[in-house]
């Protein structure tokens, strides 16, 4: 009898346990169905404005052509937003082989086969390989920028790596994705709303509860995938205004990221993804959270 009761047992708690991981897949499907692409940006020029994009092609390394640029200083230091604001005032636009970069009024045009000799570069006092682009962009830079600068791109012979993810001029990881209803959330503890565009997003999703990204562990974007592979910590970039160039006096958004949404102690906001299927997506693709994970990384 006790083998019996034991066998009916089992058999229940699997049927019950098959049930709950039936309806956990219904309810992941049934929210899936509201979550959709809001936009993809690319931003050619680390920490220039963003261009948005309604496809992408999806490489090893992030999205093409995004921060495949950056602007150095004459200590061959690549320089970020976060120490000449300026650099958020610059638009680009990539067409074919050329690459146009326009501050205020002004603008210039690069072919990008004059990219010619390897630099040692450094970004975040960490050693970076880079190529020279040999142009006048580099006097205009330092134009308009009011600094020595000069152009540099990615030296795709050495990559540099976070953990063993091959990446660009981004900061950490190769593709950055935040949330609408996040963002809203955050507004509403504001007293000056700031615009998704603060945080440099390359994906905006909408249609899931505020932070609930936080928790997403695989998504898969039309015929691409990806894994999460952190959540992203903020600095000081996020307090300037990018339409402005002006940092805030408060230390806002930032003051009350760490406030209200920490983890580890760090002020997280948004997700780091790595490609782990290759391929082009776009805005119409279906947007699905394949699975989930309670803890995360804090870099």
């Amino acid at each position: 009898m006790a083998f019996i009761f034991h066998y009916h047992f089992n058999c229940f708690n699997s049927r019950v346990k098959n049930s709950i991981t039936l309806k956990n897949k219904l309810n992941c499907l049934k929210k899936n169905q509201n979550l959709k692409i809001e936009d993809f940006f690319i931003y050619p020029i680390k920490s220039t404005e963003g261009i948005r994009k309604s496809e992408v092609k999806v490489t090893s390394i992030g999205f093409d052509n995004d921060r495949y640029f950056a602007v150095a200083n004459f200590k061959n230091e690549i320089v970020t937003a976060r120490e000449n604001a300026q650099l958020l005032k610059l638009k680009t636009e990539l067409h074919n082989n050329t690459l146009k970069i326009t501050f205020e009024n002004e603008s210039i045009t690069v072919l990008l086969d004059s990219i010619n000799n390897d630099i040692e570069l450094s970004l975040f006092k960490k050693e970076v390989a880079g190529k020279i682009i040999n142009h006048e962009i580099n006097d205009w830079l330092t134009g308009v920028l009011e600094t020595e600068s000069k152009l540099v791109c990615i030296n795709f012979n050495k990559l540099r790596k976070t953990d063993s993810t091959e990446i660009s001029f981004n900061d950490c990881y190769p593709i950055h994705l935040i949330s609408k209803e996040s963002v809203a959330s955050l507004n509403e503890n504001l007293k000056k709303p700031v615009a998704l565009s603060r945080f440099r997003p390359n994906i905006i999703v909408s249609g899931a509860d505020a932070f609930q990204e936080e928790h997403w562990s695989t998504i898969s974007i039309g015929e691409c995938e990806f894994k999460v592979v952190a959540n992203t910590k903020r600095c000081t970039l996020i307090t300037i205004n990018p339409a402005t160039g002006k940092k805030s006096t408060n230390q806002e958004p930032l003051r009350t990221i760490a406030k209200e949404n920490t983890s580890n102690s760090q002020a997280n906001f948004g997700i780091y993804l790595v490609p782990t299927k290759l391929g082009t997506i776009r805005k119409t693709d279906t947007f699905i959270v394949q699975s989930k994970f309670d803890n995360y990384t804090t870099i």
